[in-house]
């Protein structure tokens, strides 16, 4: 095998044996070959990488989606606990009004303390539902939904609302009532005694003369409890020339009652008595001929028979 190399400026030529060549030709193409597969590689290797880099840039893409979507679905859910919490605040406040509401009217109703008891737990029980479910062969009951559960919510609050009002309403006619009967002036100021001598013209018992009497003896046991016939505030409190000691007490709208002949006070002036409450205990002090209390009523001043009184009991709360 020979090879011509040509000279273009002379245009002489030379023939060159290829006795050792073969191996040169084959490391030149060789090296030719190799050369070529490393380019193919590198393409092969860069397009890989550039494939590679557009499915990192998608992954990280949707990666951020869905920490924007994470970042609104828990500011979604921190609302809506903020609004939960909102609401069951709500319902504790009207479930506290109720429970006062409640003990109020258990005192006024003088309904059983045990048995209305609004401090303590309402008695509840029962088995479980899964339980008696399990043992009637029923499957057990689906969880409410987050909807449901809202739904509900939002009815309870309504019926708390509306029972409250009601409650509300209830809670005003007692307390009119409870009024009325605080300032009635009906029943006796012992619970124990008869009246040994009547308002009007009467025989005095040291003189023997007619006289008039300005009230009602009620007659007892030394030490029986006087109380208070209706709410008001003690005016006086102490002895009083023909009386003894005695109890005066200021009911409002012009009406005076007045306890006299006590053994012993049990109140002051100044003091804030209620329907019923013990204002001394029944004696013989001042003119008197035995233990009795001499009662007076007085209207805008004026005396009144309080024998009107004293047989007629306040009408029932549920008549």
């Amino acid at each position: 095998m020979k090879l011509i190399v040509f000279n273009e400026k002379s245009g002489s030529h030379r023939v060159l044996p290829l006795r050792g060549l073969p191996i040169v030709a084959m490391l030149l193409v060789l090296g030719f070959a190799v050369g070529g597969l490393g380019l193919g590689i590198d393409q092969v290797i860069n397009s890989d990488a550039r494939a590679a880099q557009q499915l990192l840039n998608r992954l990280s893409g949707s990666l951020a989606a869905q920490h924007q979507t994470i970042q609104t679905l828990d500011r979604e859910l921190t609302l809506n606990l903020e609004v939960s919490a909102a609401r069951i605040a709500r319902l504790e406040s009207r479930l506290l009004r109720l429970d006062a509401l409640g003990q109020r009217l258990s005192e006024y109703a003088a309904l059983d303390d045990e048995a209305f008891d609004f401090t303590q737990p309402t008695g509840l029980g029962g088995p479980s539902s899964a339980g008696v479910e399990a043992a009637a062969g029923f499957e057990q009951m689906i969880e409410p939904t987050e909807a449901e559960l809202k739904t509900r919510l939002a009815l309870m609050g309504a019926d708390l609302e509306r029972r409250s009002d009601q409650l509300a309403v209830i809670e005003r006619v007692l307390l009119r009532q409870q009024r009325i009967d605080d300032a009635s002036l009906f029943g006796k100021p012992v619970a124990k005694g008869w009246v040994s001598s009547n308002y009007g013209m009467r025989t005095d018992p040291f003189s023997g003369k007619r006289t008039w009497h300005n009230g009602v003896d009620i007659a007892g046991k030394a030490g029986v409890d006087v109380v208070a016939i209706a709410s008001g505030i003690v005016t006086f409190a102490g002895t009083k020339s023909g009386y003894g000691k005695m109890v005066e007490i200021n009911h409002g709208g012009g009406v005076i009652t007045r306890y006299g002949h006590h053994e012993s006070l049990a109140v002051s002036a100044g003091d804030l008595v209620k329907k019923g409450q013990k204002i001394g205990g029944m004696g013989s002090s001042g003119r008197s001929t035995g233990p009795h209390v001499h009662y007076e009523i007085y209207k805008n001043k004026r005396s009144v028979d309080p024998s009107i009184y004293l047989h007629r009991l306040p009408r029932s709360r549920s008549g």
